[in-house]
């Protein structure tokens, strides 16, 4: 990406990598999204929205906002490879240790990383849902490597939310996260 690259601080590619699963995701260029209301002279270049959060993923370049207010946040979009869908990433990282080890037990390495426990799972103890200290997504994106760095750590993965897709006999493609 270019000098121009305004989302130059947001990795090119994100690996996810652990004993079972291996994913990459690639910054696709031609669409960005838009975290909360798309404003009104970019409801044509929408490709689709997400009801909760409120993120719209629209083709083309970034520069079609660059007049409009800042009242939102954008973000690349990414493809998980190879030539799967689109996921736009929500800031929030899930991190999963092993069976015997609380989550809520690391929170004070989950913090020395930059990250704060959005959210803990009664159902699965030794798994959460983080989020940056800052809130920013390319932090987090930027900061999801380290995590893999903690011990007992199983799975770290950025999520990454992506239509989901129905089968040939349904209507049309809703929406979903991963």
């Amino acid at each position: 990406m270019g000098v121009n690259d305004p989302f130059s601080h947001f990795p090119l590619k994100l690996t996810v990598e652990a004993e079972s699963v291996s994913r990459v995701y690639v910054r696709e260029s031609g669409c960005f999204a838009i975290h909360g209301p798309v404003p009104s002279a970019l409801t044509t270049a929408v490709l689709y929205s997400f009801d909760d959060p409120v993120i719209h993923v629209c083709k083309g370049t970034v520069s079609l906002v660059s007049d409009l207010s800042s009242d939102f946040t954008l973000t690349p979009v990414y493809r998980l490879e190879p030539n799967g869908p689109h996921g736009v990433p929500s800031g929030h990282v899930f991190i999963r240790f092993r069976s015997q080890v609380p989550a809520e037990e690391r929170r004070q390495e989950l913090n020395a990383c930059g990250f704060f426990i959005r959210e803990s799972l009664s159902y699965a103890p030794q798994a959460a849902w983080l989020q940056s200290m800052d809130g920013n997504i390319a932090t987090a994106l930027h900061g999801f490597a380290k995590l893999r760095e903690l011990n007992d750590v199983v799975l770290v993965e950025p999520q990454m939310l992506m239509r989901r897709m129905k089968r040939a006999s349904d209507e049309s493609p809703t929406d979903s996260s991963t």
